[in-house]
């Protein structure tokens, strides 16, 4: 039975989302030791951490290339949400000034998630690249965001000069 919890009914807390987030993986790391890794990363290694709905997106700004980051999400929302909270994560990284985000996991599933990001994209010229390891058990997805200076998504507002009204 899933765990997951409808961020349109209940947000849940921090860590609520990680204790679901560390079911949810397979128990392979505790909500504790998630929570250690999430703090040593904001302070010691400047993360990001940005919350939508139940899901929270860890990002890691790259210290040698400029508007490249690399990014985790821990979700404990349910799949419709999730893939919503991914493309409004996705507009926010791109109008945060990256040009590309690169994250690794092990779940094919997940891939569904760049697809529809993809067929829904918040900036023209959007794209993503799949690399498989050579022993078959992890994805790593290379994000191009493409024109992100170009407004994004069209039912939200375009950042205006200074002085506009």
């Amino acid at each position: 039975m899933s765990s997951f919890v409808d961020s349109k009914t209940r947000k849940l807390s921090t860590e609520e989302i990680i204790a679901i987030a560390a079911k949810e993986i397979g128990g392979k790391y505790t909500p504790e030791q998630i929570k250690a890794s999430l703090t040593a990363e904001a302070y010691e290694m400047k993360g990001l951490m940005l919350q939508e709905g139940n899901t929270i997106f860890v990002v890691h700004p790259s210290a040698q290339m400029r508007g490249v980051a690399v990014f985790r999400a821990l979700n404990a929302d349910t799949m419709p949400n999730y893939l919503k909270n991914s493309l409004v994560f996705t507009k926010a990284i791109g109008l945060a000034g990256f040009k590309y985000i690169v994250t690794t996991f092990e779940e094919p599933s997940l891939l569904n998630i760049f697809k529809y990001v993809k067929r829904n994209q918040p900036f023209p010229g959007m794209g993503y690249a799949v690399e498989k390891s050579k022993d078959g058990t992890k994805f790593r997805v290379t994000v191009n965001l493409g024109k992100t200076d170009a407004g994004g998504l069209p039912d939200q507002g375009v950042p205006q000069p200074p002085g506009a009204l």
